[in-house]
């Protein structure tokens, strides 16, 4: 079995995932669109998902079900150790644990784990919703210390609610 790395996120005009405080709530009007954005044909191949910690207590306080109990899961946390019925928490270097894994890895965020990833090198294909507002301020999803990596614009797509949602693989 092959593997692969994604980001899929969504950030702002301006670069930014979360309001400063941590916040995703400037999706909540995008979310509730109604538009098919792709999302479902999106997670049928995904095998793993790893996020950070903050990312995985964001989503169990949203008013749904843990999204991901078909993939399974790990938690980068400073905190937790061991496994909880969803997930693994994990702690160290990104690149042990994906060396160790095989499959679809969808890296969901937040923005530490992310430029951790891109840091070692390890993500594999870019899935970016840009979205149609400037926040100002907040959380970047990149850092501005990370290194130079070429990638090729592969997909675009528009939706009518104003994202615009490009693939990118490395180059």
């Amino acid at each position: 079995m092959t593997k692969k790395v994604i980001l899929y996120i969504a950030m702002s005009l301006d670069g930014f995932i979360a309001r400063k405080n941590g916040s995703v709530d400037w999706l909540d009007k995008f979310n509730s669109s109604g538009e098919d954005t792709g999302y479902n044909d999106f997670i049928k191949p995904i095998d793993i998902v790893i996020m950070g910690d903050t990312t995985y207590r964001q989503i169990l306080g949203f008013d749904c079900d843990y999204p991901y109990k078909k993939q399974k899961g790990y938690v980068f946390s400073n905190k937790k150790t061991g496994n909880d019925e969803k997930v693994t928490f994990v702690s160290g270097d990104v690149k042990e644990l994906v060396d160790k894994l095989e499959g679809n890895i969808w890296l969901i965020g937040g923005a530490n784990i992310v430029n951790q990833f891109i840091k070692s090198n390890l993500i594999d294909a870019f899935i970016i919703f840009t979205m149609p507002v400037l926040l100002g301020k907040g959380i970047r999803l990149f850092e501005k210390t990370n290194k130079e990596i070429p990638l090729k614009l592969t997909k675009t797509k528009s939706y009518k609610y104003g994202a615009i949602e490009s693939h990118y693989e490395r180059a």
